[in-house]
C-alpha cells in the first residue's frame, strides 16, 4: 500500500491517470503525472506513457514527466535514451530536470556521460553544477571521459574535469600524470583544481 490508497485500487487509479494524460487541458495532464508519481511505477504502461509525455507541447508537463522518471530511478531505466534527448529540450528548466533525473539513475546512466561532459563548460553556473553532480552520481565510469576532458580547449571544462577526477580518487598512473600536467596549465583555475585533485589523491 502506498499513501492512503489501498493496493487493490492502485491499478484502477493508474488507468484513470494514464487516460488523463490525453486530456486537452495541460493542467489536467500535469496533475495526472503528479498522481502517477505518488502511485509509483504500478504497471508496465506507466513508464512508456511518461516517455511519451516528454514530447508534450507544454513545458510544465514535460518537466513533471522528466522529474517523475527520475523519481522512479532504475525502474525507469528504459527511459534513458529519451532523457538524454531531453537534455536538448527548448526550455532550460526541463533540461536541468533531465540532468537531475539521469543522476538518480546512477550507474545505469553511463550512456549519458558523453552528453554531460560538455555541459561542464556551460555559460550557466547552475548547468555546470548539476552536470558535475550528475556525473558524480553516475560513478567511476565517468573517469575515462573526464581524463579526456582535462585536455578540452575550454578552460572551464578542464577545471571541472580536474576537480571531479579528485572526487573519484582514481589512482591510475595516467590520471596522476594528467593532473600533474594540468598543474602547469596556463589557466589559474585549472592549475588550482589539479593541485586540489592531487591532494585528494594524497599525491
Amino acid at each position: 500500500m502506498t499513501g492512503t490508497l489501498p493496493d487493490e485500487y492502485r491499478d484502477d487509479a493508474a488507468g484513470i491517470l494514464l487516460d488523463a494524460l490525453h486530456s486537452d487541458d495541460e493542467d489536467v495532464r500535469a496533475m495526472a503525472i503528479v498522481g502517477l508519481n505518488e502511485l509509483g511505477e504500478t504497471s508496465g504502461q506507466v513508464v512508456p506513457a511518461l516517455i511519451d509525455a516528454l514530447k508534450d507541447s507544454c513545458e510544465h508537463v514535460r518537466k513533471r514527466a522528466t522529474r517523475t522518471l527520475g523519481d522512479f530511478g532504475v525502474k525507469a531505466a528504459s527511459s534513458l535514451p529519451a532523457l538524454i534527448e531531453t537534455l536538448q529540450d527548448s526550455h532550460g528548466s526541463v533540461r536541468l530536470e533531465a540532468m537531475a533525473s539521469l543522476g538518480r539513475m546512477g550507474a545505469k546512466a553511463t550512456k549519458a556521460i558523453q552528453y554531460l561532459i560538455p555541459l561542464l563548460g556551460h555559460d550557466d553556473s547552475r548547468v555546470r553544477s548539476i552536470a558535475g553532480s550528475t556525473l558524480k552520481k553516475i560513478g567511476p565510469d565517468c573517469v575515462p571521459h573526464l581524463l579526456s576532458a582535462i585536455h578540452d580547449p575550454d578552460a572551464i571544462v578542464r577545471e571541472r574535469a580536474a576537480y571531479l577526477l579528485g572526487k573519484f580518487k582514481p589512482r591510475e598512473d595516467e590520471v596522476v600524470e594528467a593532473l600533474l600536467e594540468a598543474c602547469a596549465d596556463f589557466d589559474f583555475d585549472v592549475r588550482r583544481a589539479a593541485r586540489g585533485a592531487l591532494e585528494m589523491l594524497a599525491i
